[in-house]
């Protein structure tokens, strides 16, 4: 018992360790792989002076926050580590929230494990890796959980106030911030029942909304915009499991691995949701888990829910429930009846998230493309008269964010660009320009470097490809990681002589 007491005495120093070894595990490697297509758009963005960015991003699907936060760091110089390095700090201070909300809710060993969890996490790893807005997100969602549960406890003004403060800057942040204050709602409606709690919460989401007025009206545009244009397929209900199983386990499994997975995770995960109707039915911290529940059920269901009209179902738009299943895996571990046997059946999917981290960072199948190569490289050969032509903006927007001296276009046609919602095309055509047919793009060059990246629509993209080299004279061509690049001379003269192969 003293042992225990020990540990729990020291839960903020070991809270603190698993926060610093998140941070370094975020850190490695930060620099190491290529912007890809969503990092170069923020990094683009990030460069526009702040009323441009600001006007660019009120016609896309994220409001400008996050980008205004990495604008800030690049002020610092502009690098993969510095353009990624918001999501690091984000994602480490992530942990240390996720590790007082357990302590909070339950006590100091269940904040430990689901702090544990989102450490070693892959998806958490892979996002806070990224120049994208998802771990500011999280962060902030875990920090307005927190704050909710304090200032129900406390009912202090400021608690609130800050309560207020921290959800109109993730609602800021992105969109997919609203299903976790729906989920709120709901808990202080159906769980709560206190009538001055419930005052003090609506007048919280009141401020919250005067807070959001300049963006309002926005969104709703931007929203209207999505629910007509927007190109995803109606999601299945296998995709739910498979999410759940993706909060643990991220992207990086071989296939062997993702079916493994699916198993080890979803069984303790239906373990520990018995657990949970066991504790409930006895009365056992009713509130917390029922709060756990409804914050990762909510934004789970209610986006699946929405999709089956208007798909907008995917991982990362989910994301936000990825928390909760932490920490309800962590309290089935570290606090259930069954805890013990939880803790063994918790031990294969622990091992699928090793050997997802492992692939991560070191197995080459899982890494991104070289486009930094692949733009230093046409950089170093490019002459004046010399035009880059794209056949996907997955190889453009990379380009334009690394240093360039000529003209890049785009080329039009892409199947999977015109099925975009109307918001992302005019997020592409702000930062990467019009597509151009290549008749008009080539007017007054005498090279044309044609991009070939296979990152998506396959088909289209190698019939382009044919269609250039029976077009122009091939000069010279290369391929770097699976990228191809070539150069064609324009003259439209000896069609079909090819050189330097």
């Amino acid at each position: 018992m003293l042992r225990l007491d020990t540990f729990q005495n020291r839960s903020g120093l070991w809270a603190l360790a698993l926060t610093i070894l998140g941070l370094l595990l975020r850190l490695f490697q930060l620099g190491e792989w290529s912007f890809w297509h969503d990092e170069a758009l923020t990094v683009l963005l990030a460069q526009k002076p702040i009323p441009e960015l600001v006007a660019i991003t009120a016609a896309d699907v994220h409001p400008p926050l996050y980008y205004l936060v990495v604008k800030l760091f690049l002020l610092f110089g502009q690098s993969e580590t510095l353009a990624r390095l918001p999501s690091v700090i984000f994602g480490a201070g992530s942990i240390y929230l996720l590790y007082l909300l357990g302590r909070d809710l339950f006590e100091a060993t269940v904040g430990l494990v689901g702090a544990f969890i989102m450490t070693i996490s892959p998806l958490q790893l892979l996002y806070a890796q990224e120049a994208r807005m998802y771990t500011q997100l999280i962060f902030l969602t875990i920090l307005a959980g927190w704050l909710l549960f304090r200032a129900l406890r406390t009912e202090n003004w400021i608690d609130w106030l800050l309560f207020s403060v921290v959800i109109t800057l993730a609602a800021y942040t992105t969109y997919f911030a609203f299903p976790v204050v729906a989920a709120m709602a709901l808990y202080i409606i159906l769980v709560e029942k206190r009538w001055r709690s419930t005052v003090f919460f609506l007048i919280s989401i009141a401020v919250s909304v005067l807070l959001y007025i300049p963006w309002l009206g926005i969104f709703l545009t931007q929203s209207r915009a999505v629910i007509d244009t927007y190109w995803m397929a109606t999601p299945s209900p296998l995709l739910l499991f498979t999410t759940v199983t993706g909060f643990f386990t991220s992207y990086t499994l071989p296939t062997w691995g993702i079916a493994v997975s699916l198993v080890a995770t979803l069984l303790i995960v239906f373990v520990t949701l018995n657990e949970i109707r066991h504790a409930i039915r006895e009365g056992n911290r009713v509130k917390p888990l029922l709060w756990l529940l409804l914050w990762g059920l909510v934004p789970l269901l209610g986006t699946y829910l929405v999709s089956l009209i208007r798909p907008i179902f995917q991982l990362r738009t989910v994301i936000t429930a990825a928390p909760p299943f932490y920490l309800m895996v962590a309290w089935g571990v570290a606090s259930a009846r069954q805890r013990r046997l939880n803790m063994l059946l918790f031990l294969p999917a622990l091992a699928m998230m090793l050997i997802s981290i492992f692939n991560f960072y070191f197995n080459p199948a899982f890494a991104k493309p070289a486009w930094r190569q692949a733009a230093f490289y046409v950089q170093t050969q490019v002459r004046p008269g010399d035009i880059v032509l794209h056949t996907s903006p997955g190889s453009l927007m990379p380009f334009l964010a690394y240093p360039h001296s000529v003209r890049h276009v785009l080329l039009p046609g892409d199947p999977e660009l015109v099925q975009e919602n109307a918001p992302s095309q005019s997020i592409g055509v702000a930062v990467g320009g019009e597509p151009q047919p290549i008749e008009q793009a080539v007017q007054g060059y005498d090279r044309a470097w044609l991009v070939v990246g296979l990152d998506q629509a396959i088909d289209y993209q190698q019939q382009q490809l044919a269609e250039i080299e029976a077009r122009y004279r091939l000069l010279e061509e290369n391929r770097i990681n699976g990228i191809y690049i070539g150069t064609f001379a324009l003259d439209e003269t000896g069609v079909g002589v090819e050189a330097g192969r």
